[in-house]
């Protein structure tokens, strides 16, 4: 199944996350200060996990939390097949 779309906060998280590297979901959802609802932006998060555009990485001093990361160039690579066209080149506008 090809990701068709994604909600309004996720590009912006994948940029955020090119940018400042490895951040918490606390971070992410400090970074948009109100702009959406924090529902909206986990919503995001869980979409951009489901699809692998971005992945979790263990807090190792805090095993309760997990920082997420932005997929390499690697991993991209491989789920390019199952992204739109129209997806793929938010996702590198968001990278660029």
């Amino acid at each position: 199944m090809a990701l068709q779309s994604l909600p309004i906060p996720a590009i912006e998280i994948i940029t955020l996350l090119k940018k400042e590297g490895v951040l918490s979901s606390r971070e992410i959802l400090k970074f948009f200060n109100g702009k959406y609802e924090d529902k909206a932006v986990k919503y995001a998060i869980r979409r951009l996990l489901e699809n692998k555009l971005i992945h979790r990485v263990p807090n190792l001093l805090d095993m309760r939390s997990v920082y997420y990361r932005l997929a390499t160039a690697d991993e991209l690579s491989e789920i390019r097949s199952s992204i739109s066209e129209s997806i793929s080149q938010e996702i590198d506008d968001a990278i660029a």
